[in-house]
């Protein structure tokens, strides 16, 4: 793959793993605040539902933390990739990744090819 290409696609991965980082912080946020409402007038099963409201939306937040952070890692595998010369090259076959699949999934080992092979 020429510098210019991968460039190019560093730039993309670079912006997309910006992205994440930012929303990553929001995840972390809401997944360790304490949401809990401690209303003194408030029935003890409305109390009830809150808390168990608030601990299923901080499992959703670690689920999805779990996830980006995931995301965040092969965003840098990638990355690594392009410093070692390795990026744009299937894992499998060693062919050239067409670039309209790089720009989609800019963090992709495989070709179209492997991976519809890969999921049979």
């Amino acid at each position: 793959m020429k510098d210019k290409d991968l460039e190019y696609f560093k730039d993309i991965i670079l912006k997309k793993r910006k992205k994440l980082l930012e929303e990553l912080e929001a995840l972390k946020e809401n997944a360790t605040s304490d949401q809990t409402q401690g209303s003194s007038d408030s029935t003890y099963a409305y109390h009830m539902a809150d808390v168990g409201t608030d601990a299923q939306e901080r499992e959703k937040a670690f689920l999805w933390l779990a996830r980006e952070n995931k995301y965040l890692a092969h965003l840098n595998e990638a990355l690594e990739r392009i410093e070692s010369g390795e990026y744009g090259q299937c894992a499998t076959c060693g062919k050239e990744i067409a670039k309209e699949r790089l720009e989609e999934v800019p963090h992709t080992t495989h070709c179209v090819s492997c991976k519809n092979k890969e999921r049979r």
